[in-house]
């Protein structure tokens, strides 16, 4: 089972237009037993999980680290917790100075609390494309993507179910072919939808979003064609769509791709 915590990109976002969908930046969670689960990404949506099970072991497997991608981490209660185990994976990188990023985190005078009052027990793992890793009957594995300063997708099998999580990348390189063949077969395509195709090339506000790392519906449908992905997820709303555009993408996507499914904070893969 993978929970989707939150679904939105770039910022977080409330209020009565936005409800259907939810606000909460990007985190999915899927738990692997009562005691340890998997964490894609630490946006707002991850202050979700301080009230759901009694977990002691995270593994927190991080796509890169724009701020919509690790803003809820500060909040995260288990840092503060004393036996609790939080495992943090991310992209091994020549621009990191220290893989602890958490010290930038959790700093002032950005945020109150030090990074040495944090309770738990916290260990870092630098990771590349290719590697992969078993946690009981599930199995996550990484490979590089596209996105500015990179940003890494997660392909999660769990039984007889594999799914891709491609948040953040954009099309038009030769990371395509890799991520139709990283994707082929899977039963689900999580996928960066951020732009209507006419809002990438500018209609919208007169402004292009070629080259800012995100993608559209079409494109979606179209990896998951040439993948024979069966369902194809819409992810990472823009901040600017509400319930009534991202229905009417919703709507335009299906015309192309029938399996697609609009994501939105609380929906499952089971």
């Amino acid at each position: 089972m993978i929970r989707f915590l939150g679904t939105r990109g770039t910022i977080s976002v409330s209020g009565a237009e936005f409800s259907k969908y939810g606000g909460n930046t990007a985190c999915l969670m899927i738990p692997v037993d009562e005691k340890k689960c998997i964490v894609l990404d630490g946006g707002t949506g991850i202050y979700n999980l301080n009230n759901m099970g009694s977990f002691e072991e995270y593994h927190i497997f991080l796509t890169h680290l724009h701020w919509d991608h690790i803003c809820g981490l500060p909040l995260f209660r288990p840092f503060y917790t004393p036996g609790k185990h939080i495992f943090l994976y991310l992209e091994d990188k020549s621009t990191l100075t220290s893989k602890d990023f958490l010290k930038v985190l959790f700093n002032p005078p950005f945020f109150p609390i030090p990074r040495t009052m944090l309770k738990s027990n916290i260990r870092f793992n630098l990771i590349r494309g290719g590697q992969h890793f078993v946690f009981g009957d599930i199995t996550v594995f990484a490979a590089e993507g596209n996105h500015p300063d990179g940003a890494l997708m997660y392909k999660i099998k769990d039984g007889n179910i594999t799914t891709l999580f491609a948040t953040d990348f954009e099309h038009g390189t030769e990371r395509d072919d890799f991520l139709i063949e990283f994707g082929c077969g899977c039963d689900y395509l999580v996928f960066d939808t951020t732009y209507t195709p006419e809002d990438y090339e500018g209609k919208r506000d007169g402004t292009a979003k070629k080259g800012w790392g995100h993608s559209t519906y079409i494109k979606g449908a179209e990896f998951a064609k040439k993948a024979d992905i069966k369902n194809l997820v819409l992810y990472h709303h823009n901040p600017d769509y509400k319930d009534a555009e991202l229905d009417a993408m919703f709507e335009e996507a299906k015309k192309v791709f029938p399996a697609t499914i609009c994501s939105y904070d609380g929906f499952e893969i089971k």
